[in-house]
């Protein structure tokens, strides 16, 4: 778990990373479950956010101010907990070395922190996975956030991919997210492939995006949180 609360919501962004990534912005966008706790919101100057995913969401390879979460951070004042979690999917298992479990046990973590808003994506760690048995876990999942955190804005996202062709099954991946975060009273945001075509933006193993990537990737989703009106 990332906790960048101290560097990004209460303080002002260093002026170079702001600087990045205003430009880069510019650039892109043109400027019944198991039950839990019951928790609200915490109440703050700086709104809570959680964020859970995987090694895209989490920065693997770089640093924790460089994954995109603490760059929307910086710029948008949150206290930001980034639960992220290589390998990890609302099926797959992260890494050991990590957090060694899947979702399920982010969403777990994620209530204790009694966030104002939940921002979780889709993940290609689940490729490969039955249609029949992922899409009720997800649904099982997002349940169980709203159930414990009945006042929390979820906000669930389309999967990142690469700059290669996107997998077919990556299109029922989101409309799964989509379906069990819309019924939880959520909001989907679809934010397209912004890595697509630029392979200079991926690391050597080309899975995992540059610090370039993931500033692309902010900029993607700082553009679609705009065109819907969401805000943390």
């Amino acid at each position: 778990m990332t906790t960048v609360g101290a560097t990004f919501g209460r303080g002002r962004p260093r002026l170079s990373l702001a600087c990045a990534a205003a430009a880069l912005l510019a650039t892109l966008v043109g400027c019944a479950p198991a039950p839990l706790a019951t928790a609200s919101p915490s109440l703050d100057t700086h709104p809570s956010v959680v964020a859970i995913g995987d090694s895209i969401m989490k920065g693997h390879g770089l640093g924790a101010t460089q994954a995109w979460p603490a760059l929307m951070a910086a710029h948008d004042g949150w206290r930001l907990d980034n639960l992220a979690c290589d390998g990890a999917g609302f099926l797959a298992i992260g890494a050991d070395a990590d957090c060694g479990e899947s979702f399920s046990g982010l969403v777990a973590l994620a209530v204790a922190l009694h966030p104002r808003t939940i921002v979780i994506e889709g993940s290609s760690n689940d490729f490969g996975q039955r249609d029949d048995d992922l899409l009720p876990e997800t649904v099982k999942q997002l349940a169980q956030l709203r159930a414990a955190l009945p006042d929390a804005q979820i906000i669930g996202l389309s999967t990142i991919w690469g700059d290669t062709t996107v997998p077919a099954q990556l299109a029922d991946i989101d409309q799964q997210v989509r379906t069990a975060v819309e019924r939880v009273g959520g909001r989907f945001l679809e934010i397209g492939q912004p890595l697509s075509g630029h392979p200079e933006w991926m690391q050597s193993d080309d899975v995992h995006p540059t610090a370039a990537g993931q500033l692309a990737i902010y900029a993607a989703v700082q553009a679609a949180f705009r065109k819907a009106g969401v805000h943390a």
